[in-house]
């Protein structure tokens, strides 16, 4: 691996990480909200993408799964973003565009292929609960990584563009 791919890792990771958090919390949130679901629920739903329905009645273990899964999912999106924006820098220029733009692929791919693709059950559609996921994608998700994300390889471009002193 590159230098400057190796540095961008360990960041990329750290977004992934608070990312997830703050996704899992939204999806938490909204899911008590706007059907008095718990936080277990929630997680066994993702779990529910590998293993089906046994993951709404089967042990404790699966709400692991589901965070796991989650986690494993975030980080994913955020190395993909972290690898766009080190190639297009107008994705770190413009972060709110970007990150605006890429929460709502990220909702569409996730809705439109990911859970279709998986043993989740599928869930009736709802506009309202819809264009609430689409705003927690864009506002939660998309926005936080495009700026987390272009403000460490900012970083991380001034500190490789940096000559070592002379003496």
């Amino acid at each position: 691996m590159n230098d400057s791919l190796t540095k961008w890792i360990v960041p990329a990771l750290k977004t992934g990480l608070i990312i997830g958090l703050l996704d899992g919390t939204a999806a938490c949130v909204n899911a008590y909200l706007s059907s008095g679901l718990s936080s277990d629920r929630v997680f066994r739903y993702v779990a529910s993408g590998a293993f089906g329905a046994v993951a709404f009645t089967g042990g404790s273990h699966l709400i692991f799964w589901g965070v796991l899964f989650h986690f494993v999912i975030a980080i994913g999106w955020t190395i993909l973003f972290y690898g766009l924006a080190n190639r297009f820098s107008f994705l770190q220029e413009h972060f709110i565009v970007s990150g605006t733009v890429y929460g709502i692929v990220i909702w569409c791919l996730m809705n439109f292929v990911v859970v279709p693709l998986s043993a989740t059950p599928p869930v009736p559609f709802r506009l309202k609960g819809t264009l609430i996921m689409i705003g927690i994608h864009i506002v939660v998700i998309g926005i936080p990584m495009a700026y987390l994300t272009a403000s460490s390889l900012k970083i991380l471009q001034s500190s490789l563009n940096k000559k070592p002193a002379h003496f």
